[in-house]
């Protein structure tokens, strides 16, 4: 095992609750969302090695390596007892971890996580088998993805327009272009997160997930967005019949984004998941 990472607190009071982001944004951008839960929570973030300065994508394997790391850089803090709140392949880490490191969390909340089902499912694999993970749409686009702008306007202008952006909050559009890009040594920006690590993260999209999911024990909320295509009906369905006691939501109207285009209600719909697990007889 590896160093433990460094975690980022954001502040608030009550029990502890850590924060894993999406592939392609930072933390930071998640400064909305964490606002509303640190008016109950004390919250964490974990700085992953995508965010360490020289880290090889390459050494990633598997997104089992993501939840390893999540676990053992929270027991290493002296954390337990920890609300796990993942968004993408945060909320896939942090259902792995709680499998992984039992009695290390008290909950768990998965916010459109990746995980696949039906034709895409056995394509993953079929390419996994075949070697061509590289050629996944997915990585393939991260791979020829712009990394570098004169300006956080000249982002702003460009993304603005972008589809993947239409439904942001603009508080939350703001706090990407704060925490998502970072200044380049020649001048202007370029992306926090390269280019490189998010076609990893993609290209290592797991493919055996659901039978770790069915040792999930503790209290856990999956929640989808109302529009996205990333968590489907169907898989969503899948979750319910997999992972035991779960509990599932969507949220109308939104995208696999939906943390950042509606960060207040996506808090209350946790703070509410998470009062009812209080409220159980122990």
């Amino acid at each position: 095992m590896r160093d433990a990472l460094e975690l980022d607190e954001w502040g608030g009071t009550g029990p502890v609750l850590h924060l894993a982001h999406a592939n392609g944004f930072p933390p930071g951008t998640y400064r909305k969302l964490i606002e509303s839960l640190k008016t109950r929570y004390r919250v964490f973030t974990l700085r992953s090695r995508c965010l360490v300065p020289g880290e090889d994508p390459l050494t990633l394997g598997s997104w089992t390596d993501l939840a390893d790391e999540l676990a053992h850089t929270l027991r290493a803090r002296g954390l337990e007892n920890v609300v796990g709140v993942g968004h993408s392949v945060g909320g896939v880490a942090t259902l792995l971890a709680s499998v992984k490191s039992p009695g290390l969390f008290r909950a768990v909340v998965a916010l459109d996580p990746v995980l696949v089902t039906g034709k895409r499912l056995w394509m993953l694999r079929a390419a996994a088998l075949l070697g061509m993970r590289k050629r996944i749409p997915l990585a393939s686009g991260a791979r020829r993805r712009r990394e570098a702008w004169g300006s956080r306007e000249e982002v702003a202008a460009s993304y603005g327009k972008k589809s993947l952006f239409q439904r942001f909050d603009p508080e939350s559009f703001q706090d990407y272009l704060a925490h998502g890009l970072v200044d380049a040594p020649g001048g202007g920006v370029r992306l926090t997160i390269p280019a490189a690590w998010e076609a990893r993260i993609f290209e290592t999209i797991p493919v055996n997930v659901w039978s770790s999911l069915r040792k999930v024990t503790v209290p856990t909320l999956v929640m989808r967005g109302g529009d996205t295509d990333t968590l489907t009906p169907e898989a969503l369905e899948r979750v319910r019949r997999t992972v035991p006691g779960v509990c599932t939501e969507e949220l109308p109207g939104t995208t696999h984004l939906f943390p950042l285009e509606q960060p207040e209600a996506c808090g209350q719909r946790i703070l509410a998941f998470l009062d009812a697990v209080d409220a159980r007889p122990r």
